[in-house]
């Protein structure tokens, strides 16, 4: 008996090194940042495992630098993905040093509605990241043909599950379309022009995505148009504290306008889809609008 056991102990054993071996030769997809490393996850995996370098919204993006940890992540990675658009040229940087043959990069700024100088923060923008899931699919199914079908139908599955983000856009639409809004940031604009809002302040918000202080003509601007309630709601990047961004919230609050936070790294164990209409429904809820 107790040689049985031992037997079935080592099979077990070994099923469980094999297990390993195989986790281990799993095809590795590297993500700047986990908005595109989940949606790479929900087309890639199980087939492919996905590590996202940039997974806490405690982190600034525009303040990251890599380090010995992240590079050889990106060393051994079978693919990479990235917002691109210059937001995360770090890891472009990081994939020239690993040498030797290239690996595939799927850049959400490959979408062909985007220019030079346009709006970086292309996860808030359906058609990018719909364009995104779908050269995705093409490139894993490129890397690893064995598992083409596999990688198309759950391709399938997650532009299903954008549509169903759009949609929800589209009702909330009705309501929201013409309305006054202000942000801090640009990060919010491309949900925001799909809701149909007009933004205002862009002189604010250009001076604080490009980390200086914003002119005290804009500054007085923005703190106008609060206390005249020329605003509907004011986003902000939740990820970025400044003392000239936390008193107009401060301001806002005061004022009884509804206040958006929004993020540049997604909240961890949340998929993009439920993340997004989660920032839908409270826009909704701001304009009065039943989620």
């Amino acid at each position: 008996m107790r040689f049985a056991v031992s037997v079935f102990s080592c099979l077990i054993a070994a099923c469980a090194c094999m297990g390993a071996v195989r986790a281990a030769e799993a095809p590795i997809v590297v993500a700047a940042e986990n908005t595109w490393g989940d949606l790479a996850a929900q087309v890639a995996e199980p087939d492919m495992h996905v590590h996202s370098i940039l997974a806490s919204p405690a982190l600034d993006p525009h303040l990251y630098e890599p380090g010995p940890a992240e590079g050889r992540l990106v060393h051994d990675a079978t693919l990479i993905v990235a917002n691109g658009a210059g937001y995360d040229a770090w890891i472009d940087r990081l994939a020239q040093a690993r040498g030797g043959k290239q690996v595939p990069i799927v850049r959400a700024d490959g979408w062909s509605g985007w220019h030079e100088g346009d709006n970086a923060h292309l996860w808030y923008n359906l058609a990018a990241v719909a364009s995104f899931v779908g050269r995705f699919v093409v490139v894993c199914q490129q890397v690893d043909p064995a598992h083409a079908q596999a990688y198309e139908a759950r391709g399938k599955t997650l532009l299903a599950a954008v549509d169903q983000v759009r949609q929800q856009i589209v009702e909330v639409r009705s309501k929201t379309v013409g309305q006054p809004v202000a942000a801090t940031e640009p990060v919010f604009t491309p949900l925001a022009d799909s809701l149909g809002l007009h933004m205002t302040q862009q002189a604010f918000q250009q001076a604080i995505m490009n980390d200086v202080e914003p002119p005290a003509s804009a500054v007085a601007a923005f703190e106008r148009d609060i206390s005249q309630h020329h605003v509907r709601l004011v986003a902000y990047n939740a990820q970025a504290d400044r003392p000239s961004v936390q008193r107009l919230i401060a301001q806002a609050r005061q004022e009884k306008i509804p206040v958006l936070p929004v993020l540049e790294i997604m909240p961890p164990d949340q998929h993009w889809q439920t993340w997004v209409q989660h920032t839908v429904t409270q826009v909704a809820q701001a304009f009065g609008q039943e989620p």
